[in-house]
């Protein structure tokens, strides 16, 4: 007879789910980015990709990390589920409006991020509004105070994006993305808010 306490988790469970598809958005991008790398002479790297890129890499890192804070969860219900498993769909959606799994090699030298710069940026802010879901629903959307003004901003800056069609503000978005979660992941979540994982 199994022993109770090997028996996986209800958090366990959930999170394998989640883990993979925010593995597979690690893989899509990996492998996109070699891709880029490989073929730079044909066709040059951006540098708003390039970018984007590595603030999205990071914020996959960032929102896996935060996800452990449901490992207290006891009252599991599917449509918990079923937003946490939507809110990380969307995270792997980003990668593939970067890097299109099936793209020719005569495709990548089209402007790539321009054709699919309104899924990024639709995608994107709905990845903010399901955060903001899921944060709410583990009762934490006040906590720091300052998270839902942070994650808003991002959604706010997203919409701009899709209306604005420039490639300066594409530019300003990748950059300003990258700095802020970099200051967010290790500044204010290390010095603020504490980050380390506890049971």
């Amino acid at each position: 007879m199994q022993n109770a306490q090997n028996l996986m988790s209800s958090f366990e469970f959930i999170a394998a789910l989640m883990s993979i598809i925010i593995g597979l958005g690690v893989t899509n991008l990996l492998a996109g980015a070699g891709r880029a790398f490989y073929r730079r002479n044909e066709n040059p790297l951006d540098e708003v990709h390039i970018v984007l890129t590595l603030a999205t890499l990071l914020l996959l890192a960032l929102q896996w990390w935060v996800t452990f804070k449901w490992n207290t969860e006891v009252n599991w219900s599917f449509d918990k589920f079923l937003v946490l498993i939507v809110w990380t769909i969307t995270l792997y959606m980003l990668t593939v409006f970067l890097y299109p799994p099936d793209l020719s090699e005569a495709e990548e030298h089209q402007g790539r991020f321009e054709r699919n710069r309104a899924g990024y940026y639709s995608t994107f802010i709905a990845m903010c509004l399901l955060d903001i879901t899921q944060t709410a629903i583990h009762g934490d959307i006040f906590h720091p105070i300052w998270y839902l003004p942070f994650v808003g901003q991002y959604a706010v800056l997203a919409g701009t994006g899709l209306i604005a069609h420039r490639r300066g503000y594409d530019r300003f978005f990748a950059w300003y993305q990258l700095i802020t979660l970099l200051v967010w992941a290790l500044v204010v979540r290390r010095f603020l808010v504490g980050n380390t994982l506890t049971p």
